[in-house]
């Protein structure tokens, strides 16, 4: 089982986990000495040709549910281990604005990934170096209770994963409380999801402001949580 899954899980898209290549006895391997942290302040896609342009100047809800500001960190408990997300910069992909996000284990990058902005929502278009056709939707550009969307997606292009299912905003305001603190979240649940003909069930926390608070994911007969323990938002240069 792919430990890297929960970070795919965890930030849109249950079935583009088994496109990482982390195992969890290379996370055991690079495992980190356990830091204390204070809590912390409050704070079905369309084809290629049909896919929205991206509008990363948008100050939509979207944005303040998914920050990709460069040289943000959030620190996640992954069972018994601390995994770090940073946004690392902004880059071009077929003409679009986007950025790219890197997952790190005792400092060393184990995983990227690339996200778009566009008119109807947050997109992710690459694994690696690995493109997904068509991009999958990670969160709509409106947050709004109930609203799904479908994803039905291939990651690369030879002997590539399929993935497909469905994600729903099940609550807009759920209390919710892990390491980092007590939030207010937007909960996202994927149930029934295929991924390369594994069922698979998500379900994640997003809070305004913060980004990804919480997941929780079963695959196959694995279950597994994963939570905020710190979140360092980078400063906006004005």
């Amino acid at each position: 089982m792919k430990l890297c899954l929960c970070f795919r899980l965890a930030t849109g898209l249950a079935a583009l986990l088994v496109a990482g290549h982390l195992s969890a006895q290379e996370i055991g391997a690079s495992k980190a000495a356990p830091t204390q942290t204070k809590p912390a302040e409050q704070t079905k896609p369309a084809e290629a040709a049909t896919q929205p342009k991206s509008n990363p100047a948008s100050s939509s809800d979207v944005s303040s549910y998914f920050p990709l500001i460069p040289k943000s960190k959030w620190v996640y408990k992954v069972q018994d281990q601390s995994v770090e997300v940073l946004v690392d910069k902004d880059e071009k992909f077929k003409d679009e604005k986007c950025t790219k996000v890197d997952t790190l284990v005792s400092g060393k990058v184990v995983a990227s990934e690339l996200y778009c902005v566009k008119s109807d929502g947050l997109y992710r278009v690459k694994v690696k170096d690995d493109e997904i056709n068509p991009p999958v939707q990670v969160l709509p550009q409106s947050i709004q209770k109930g609203k799904s969307w479908e994803i039905n997606s291939k990651v690369g292009t030879q002997g590539g994963q399929l993935v497909k299912g469905t994600f729903r905003i099940v609550n807009d305001k759920e209390k919710i409380k892990v390491p980092a603190g007590e939030f207010e979240a937007v909960l996202v649940e994927g149930t029934d999801m295929d991924v390369g003909g594994t069922k698979t069930t998500v379900r994640l926390w997003f809070a305004k402001g913060v980004g990804l608070v919480k997941l929780s994911y079963k695959i196959a007969d694995t279950e597994s949580t994963l939570e905020l323990e710190k979140y360092e938002p980078a400063t906006v240069k004005g």
